[in-house]
């Protein structure tokens, strides 16, 4: 009814007025029952799913045990050098307390210490590696033991000779001297080595 009296207000005539009064009456089922349909499948259907799809890897430590045997020391040297440094006190051979540094901590080493009257290093003999630091200048050629030595400066005011007399690394051999040396005498003490094969 309200639409037929909106439908005269805008100056529909009757016969228009007819149409769509039975275009309304036709569209009414149709649109009831399509909007039935359309509630019923809404009620019907399952309701949409959201999934959130988390990744969580989970990753075990991984541990390693690695079992080192302590490695064999080089048995002493066959040979003591036939001159001493004067700095050497007599009875000072073998110090009970050996200082550690990076001469004297090398695996596998074997090591005769002498010392000062205030047990302070003066020269260290050590079989079974080469100095561990680099020369400072290059190293002049010695004989040791009838074999090519070199002898040098090394960091921090400390000289060496170093040889090897085979392939194991027992037949490294080096001779460590502490500041303060007398280059010359460090070289007659080296050169001094004898003994042994």
């Amino acid at each position: 009814m309200l639409f037929g009296s909106l439908l005269q207000i805008h100056g529909c005539t009757s016969s228009t007025r007819r149409y769509h009064r039975r275009g309304l009456a036709t569209l009414r089922p149709v649109k009831r029952w399509y909007i039935v349909l359309l509630l019923l499948s809404a009620a019907c259907s399952p309701a949409a799913e959201t999934t959130t799809a988390t990744a969580s890897t989970t990753v075990a430590p991984t541990t390693t045990t690695t079992t080192v045997d302590l490695v064999d020391a080089c048995q002493p040297p066959d040979f003591i050098p036939m001159v001493l440094p004067a700095r050497v006190a007599a009875d000072r051979s073998n110090i009970p307390q050996v200082p550690l540094d990076q001469f004297t901590t090398l695996p596998g080493t074997t090591i005769h210490i002498w010392s000062d009257q205030s047990d302070q290093p003066v020269m260290v003999v050590i079989r079974g590696a080469l100095p561990p630091v680099k020369w400072i200048d290059t190293p002049e050629h010695i004989t040791v033991r009838g074999i090519d030595a070199a002898f040098g400066p090394l960091p921090d005011d400390v000289w060496a000779a170093a040889w090897y007399e085979g392939p194991d690394t027992c037949d490294e051999y080096s001779v460590v001297f502490y500041p303060p040396v007398d280059v010359d005498e460090a070289r007659a003490v080296a050169e001094s080595m004898t003994g042994g094969s």
